[in-house]
C-alpha cells in the first residue's frame, strides 16, 4: 500500500447493502463537513447515488463509483465499511485498515443533534432580539402578539395563546391567540384544578398538560398531544399571566425535535420572564407619565395628545368632536375653609362622578387645579349639551361629608359646527365655561 503517513485517514466510504436513501445520505453530507487534514472523505462506493449527493461531491470533488475496483487504491488508506463483512484485500493481500460503518453512522448522528442544537441557539439568538428591543406601546400590535409570534417561530409551535387567569375566581380568558381562531367558542373558560396548582404552585418554567385536562374545549386541529404551561411571573397573585404553548407534532421515531423544543424552551425561559416584567414595569411607568397622580384620569399632556388623534380623525372622517370644559364652583373656597386635603377629596369623587356618565372611548383628563376637559369623539353640539348636562347633574347630586354640596360650571365648543382648527377648540370652551359662571354657576354654555 501506499505511504500516506502525511495524511493519517483517507476514508473510502462504502454503501452498506441495506440502509435508507435519506440516512445514507445524511451520513456521507455529514463526512465531508468532518473533512480536516487529518481525517478526509477521499471517496464513495454508491450503486446507485442520489442527485444530492453527485452534486455535492461534484463540489467538493470526491469521486463516486458503483464498485470498489473502480476507486483508484491510492487514493484511501481506509475503508469504512458494513460490520460482518469480510476484508477486502489490497493488491499485496494484505486486508485494506477498516473502520466501523457504526462508529461512522454513530458519528454522523451526534453531529446532526449538534447541528440541531445550534439551530436553536440562533433561532433562540433572533428570539431574545425581537423581545429585547420591545415594541413601543403605542403601535397598533400588542405586546402579546409579539411574545406569541417570536415564542411561535422560535419553537415551531402549532400555536401559542397569551391567557391571564384569576384564581379566586377559578376561570382565565385569552387576550391574543396565533394562529387566529385558535379557540373556536368563547376565549374564557374555567380554571381546571389540575392548571391551577401548576400557576399557583410551580416554581419551575413550565409544565406539561394532558389537553383533555386544561379546561380548554376547543383545541386547534393539530396532530401534537400536548400542552405546555409556561408561567411569565414567579410568585402568587390574584392575576397570573401565562402562556399555553401547542408544541408542534414529533414524528414517532424520532427524539431530536422534541429535544430541541425542550432546549429552546428552557433557553427562553429567562428572556421571556425579563421582557414580560420589563412590559409590565413599562405599562406602570407609561400609566404614571400620562394621568394625573392624584385623580388617575389623563393629565394635561395626554389630553393634548388625545386631542390632537381624535382632531385629525375627525377632519380626515368628516365627523363632528365636541370639546367640554369644566370647572368646579368655588373650589378656592373649599380649599382655604377646609384645606388641600379636603379639596383633593373632592376632586377624586368629582372624577369618579364624571367618568360613570362617559363613554370608554372619550378622552377625560385634569387640565390643571380644578379644571377639567372631556372629548368626545363623533358628537355635535347637540349631544354634547345632553353630556354635560347629565355630567352636570350627577356631580350635583354629590354631597360631601365636608365641602357639602358641589356644582360645575360647563363650557363647550364643537367641531366643524363651532371652530375649524384644533387650536380653537380649548380656547372657546374655556370661553364658555366662564361666561356659565358669569350667568351664576352650576350651568352648561354654549355658542
Amino acid at each position: 500500500m501506499p505511504d500516506n503517513s502525511a495524511i493519517p485517514c483517507r476514508i473510502l466510504l462504502i454503501r452498506p447493502t441495506i440502509i435508507s436513501g435519506d440516512k445514507w445520505d445524511a451520513i456521507v453530507q455529514t463526512l465531508m463537513q468532518l473533512s480536516d487534514r487529518q481525517v478526509v472523505l477521499t471517496g464513495i462506493v454508491d450503486p446507485a447515488p442520489s442527485p444530492d449527493i453527485l452534486i455535492v461531491a461534484e463540489m467538493d470533488g470526491i469521486p463516486i463509483a458503483p464498485r470498489f475496483t473502480d476507486i483508484a487504491p491510492g487514493s484511501f488508506t481506509h475503508i469504512a465499511m458494513e460490520d460482518g463483512l469480510p476484508d477486502i484485500l489490497s493488491s499485496s493481500g494484505i486486508p485494506w485498515p477498516r473502520v466501523s460503518f457504526t462508529v461512522i453512522a454513530l458519528l454522523a448522528e451526534q453531529v446532526a443533534s449538534k447541528n440541531q442544537f445550534m439551530a436553536i441557539f440562533n433561532r433562540y439568538r433572533a428570539f431574545a432580539q425581537s423581545l429585547t428591543n420591545l415594541i413601543p406601546l403605542d403601535k397598533a400590535l400588542p405586546y402579546e402578539s409579539l411574545i406569541c409570534q417570536s415564542l411561535r417561530t422560535l419553537l415551531s409551535a402549532s400555536a401559542v395563546a397569551y391567557c391571564e387567569s384569576r384564581v379566586r375566581t377559578r376561570s382565565m380568558t385569552i387576550r391574543t391567540s396565533d394562529p387566529k381562531n385558535l379557540f373556536k367558542e368563547d376565549d374564557s373558560f374555567p380554571l381546571t384544578e389540575s392548571l391551577k396548582a401548576i400557576l399557583t404552585a410551580k416554581t419551575g418554567y413550565f409544565d406539561d398538560l394532558d389537553p383533555e385536562k386544561t379546561g380548554i374545549l376547543h383545541l386547534p386541529q393539530t396532530a401534537s398531544n400536548r400542552v405546555v404551561v409556561f408561567r411569565l411571573i414567579q410568585g402568587s397573585s390574584s392575576t397570573i399571566p401565562f402562556l399555553l404553548i401547542f408544541p408542534p407534532p414529533f414524528p414517532p421515531n424520532n427524539p431530536i425535535p422534541e429535544f430541541e423544543f425542550q432546549n429552546a424552551l428552557e433557553l427562553s425561559a429567562p428572556v421571556l420572564q425579563t421582557s414580560h416584567a420589563l412590559f409590565a414595569h413599562r405599562l406602570i411607568l407609561k400609566r404614571k407619565a400620562e394621568h394625573d397622580s392624584l385623580t388617575k384620569i389623563l393629565n394635561r399632556d395626554s389630553l393634548d395628545s388625545f386631542l390632537t388623534f381624535t382632531f385629525q380623525n375627525a377632519r380626515a372622517n368628516q365627523e363632528p368632536l365636541s370639546l367640554l370644559m369644566l370647572d368646579i364652583d368655588h373650589f378656592k373656597q373649599v380649599n382655604d375653609t377646609y384645606g388641600h386635603g379636603v379639596g383633593d377629596s373632592v376632586l377624586i369623587d368629582v372624577t369618579g362622578a364624571i367618568g360613570k356618565t362617559l363613554r370608554s372611548g372619550d378622552g377625560f383628563g385634569r387640565y390643571g387645579g380644578e379644571e377639567f376637559v372631556v372629548i368626545l369623539p363623533g358628537l355635535e353640539k347637540t349631544r354634547a349639551v345632553q353630556i354635560a348636562e347629565r355630567i352636570r347633574n350627577s356631580v350635583r347630586k354629590l354631597i360631601h361629608p365636608i365641602a357639602g354640596k358641589i356644582t360645575l360650571s360647563i363650557g363647550i365648543a364643537s367641531f366643524p359646527e363651532d371652530v375649524s382648527r384644533e387650536s380653537e377648540l380649548i380656547p372657546l370652551a374655556d370661553r364658555m365655561m366662564y361666561e356659565a359662571k358669569h350667568k351664576g354657576r352650576d350651568r352648561v354654555h354654549a355658542l
